[in-house]
């Protein structure tokens, strides 16, 4: 599923001296693939009342190079920007000062709206430089969540069931398909399954909220050719926070999975807006801190042993 020359491209190599107490010789040199980190720029242009064009940087955050078309997608999805990809009339990297530098070039992004969609200000006011460890560092709330009119997963994810059998084999799905994490250990992953734990899509980035945007974006991407599933299951790479939850609610996934833990907040999020938040996830084991009723129990007296 992975392209692993593809991947490549997302890493640097160097030099590193080995020491080792085991090992002999206890001080060698070898070669290694550290992960690129670049920031990238998106910057929004729309009509106003008057059909003129107005500019704004959305977002300045720290990324893996590569699919930035999708996590652009999923990032103004996930902030309410756009609805759908029809909302975009371009979306392409344009030259900067420098027209030689092609890197200048990958980190620079430029967004049109269609002609009659204006974005909301406050929600591009607020908006700060990113990096790779934070998210959006930003003003968020549970009430900023409910302004946004995130769908209700409660309707739209109905039939949504998925077994405990199914929960103990997504990590190691999606294990199998992380190459940039076994190149270089330093890449978070997000990954889409079905409710019969079927891997649909996986991508990685040094940022877990950017490999969450670049799932969330090539799902928008792919509504307009074809018919996609639509009782999805989500599960990251970390642990999960209040933005993870508010991505994952805005796309109308309806069951999260984490290999680490939620936050506090993460977890009221979940609760509010009817999300199964699911952490610790292992082949063995997990924990579920909000909505257990989509999880098919295999115990015939329901009851949770204590």
């Amino acid at each position: 599923m992975a392209d692993f020359t593809a991947k490549i491209q997302s890493t640097k190599r160097v030099d590193r001296v080995i020491y080792s107490r085991h090992k002999k010789p206890s001080r060698r040199l070898e070669h290694d693939h550290v992960i690129s980190e670049q920031p990238l720029q998106i910057n929004l242009h729309w009509h106003n009342e008057d059909s003129e064009i107005e500019t704004k940087v959305f977002a300045i955050t720290m990324r893996t190079l590569g699919e930035e078309k999708f996590l652009i997608l999923g990032l103004l999805f996930s902030e309410g920007i756009i609805k759908d990809f029809s909302y975009i009339e371009r979306l392409f990297p344009e030259n900067t000062d420098d027209n030689t530098n092609e890197q200048a070039i990958e980190n620079n992004w430029q967004v049109h709206l269609k002609q009659g969609l204006q974005p909301k200000l406050t929600s591009i006011e607020r908006y700060q430089t990113t990096y790779s460890s934070c998210g959006l560092c930003g003003a968020t709330s549970l009430k900023a969540l409910e302004l946004k009119n995130p769908p209700n997963l409660l309707k739209i994810t109905e039939t949504l069931k998925i077994s405990p059998d199914a929960i103990y084999t997504l990590a190691d799905r999606m294990r199998s398909q992380q190459p940039l994490f076994t190149l270089t250990g330093a890449a978070h992953s997000a990954a889409l399954f079905n409710q019969q734990a079927q891997l649909l899509s996986v991508f990685e980035d040094i940022g877990r909220h950017n490999a969450v945007d670049k799932l969330i974006g090539q799902r928008l991407f792919d509504q307009e050719s074809a018919q996609i599933e639509q009782l999805l299951v989500m599960l990251v790479s970390g642990r999960v926070s209040f933005e993870i939850v508010q991505k994952t609610v805005m796309a109308g996934i309806g069951i999260l999975v984490s290999v680490g833990a939620p936050s506090e907040l993460a977890i009221k999020a979940a609760q509010r807006f009817n999300l199964t938040l699911i952490g610790f996830a292992s082949s063995q084991s997990f924990n579920v801190y909000c909505g257990d009723w989509r999880i098919v129990n295999e115990c015939k007296d329901n009851k949770i042993s204590k």
